[in-house]
């Protein structure tokens, strides 16, 4: 059994290293690595939601209550991650970015394709869900928050945030899943090759982005960054389990938005974070540790999930 859920876990990973691979070998260079990340921006990541959420069709009340669970236990963590920095004496930058990155996961290119061949193809339409919430509900609340510590006006971040193409895909990918509405076949078409593309792009380009050389004038503590990714991969995923649990959701999805939940820290959080000027090498360093330890810890959780 875990050399069957390794099987079907190690390409996601495979893909990140072979981008890594790129760079030491010099195939990929810093211009060429912001080319694969803005087309995954602009193209494959809003087309990957819009496909995949608009085949997720109006939640009945087990599955919304399921979505509010899982939102309001990414946005504890975030609080509490937030909270406890401000005690222990971390900076604002700091207490920002380890909120955000404590939160947001790689759910759309790693675990919703991931949820999909190890849980089924249904745990993974029923997970398409989390992907919305992720994009338009935690992102927002998290760039928020970098705004605020970059001394922005928060309302000024938030409205930002809600125009990014990855939230306004999220957003239009969910109202034509709410609505009812099916996109003509020829869009349908068009958006489902991009949409192809955008996961195997998107984890080269992690794997890329991870092993440039990143700007050093930034000091990292250790402990703000250990802390965080030991909240991403191990307390989220848990907190995700019980109150899923606890609002009586649907079995596949308590089991795929704990997966997507174990996911490593989205590497959109670095993005958003080099935008915002708050926590950039210490986003990057989480992103780093979360992505190589997941191989271990996403392999033990889908080996526990579909064991149970």
């Amino acid at each position: 059994m875990i050399l069957e859920i390794v099987s079907k876990v190690l390409p996601f990973f495979l893909l990140v290293g072979l981008g890594v691979l790129l760079v030491r070998r010099r195939l990929l260079d810093a211009a060429m690595v912001q080319g694969l990340s803005a087309y995954v921006f602009w193209l494959g990541f809003p087309a990957l939601l819009v496909h995949s959420l608009a085949r997720v069709g109006r939640p009945g009340p087990e599955l919304t209550a399921g979505l509010a669970a899982f939102a309001g236990a990414a946005l504890a963590v975030m609080a509490l991650v937030w909270l406890g920095g401000r005690l222990a004496g971390w900076s604002p930058a700091e207490r920002a970015g380890a909120a955000m990155s404590a939160s947001l996961g790689n759910s759309a290119f790693l675990g919703l394709p991931l949820a999909t061949a190890v849980l089924g193809a249904e745990a993974g339409r029923l997970a398409a869900g989390v992907v919305a919430v992720d994009f338009v509900i935690v992102a927002a609340a998290g760039v928020t928050l970098l705004g605020a510590a970059a001394g922005r006006p928060p309302l000024r971040a938030l409205l930002a945030a809600l125009a990014n193409p990855v939230v306004a895909a999220a957003a239009l990918g969910s109202g034509l899943a709410l609505s009812g509405v099916v996109l003509p076949g020829l869009i349908d078409r068009t958006l489902g090759m991009a949409a192809a593309s955008g996961s195997p792009v998107a984890l080269v380009a992690l794997g890329a982005a991870l092993a440039l050389p990143g700007d050093r004038s930034e000091p990292v503590r250790a402990g703000p960054v250990l802390l965080t990714s030991l909240v991403k991969l191990l307390a989220l995923p848990a907190l995700t389990w019980l109150a899923v649990g606890a609002v009586g959701a649907p079995a596949d999805f308590r089991a795929g938005a704990t997966l997507l939940a174990a996911t490593p820290t989205a590497v959109n959080v670095f993005i958003q974070t080099r935008a915002s000027g708050v926590f950039a090498r210490g986003a990057a360093r989480i992103v780093a540790l979360t992505t190589a330890a997941a191989v271990l810890t996403l392999t033990l959780l889908a080996a526990a999930l579909t064991m149970g």
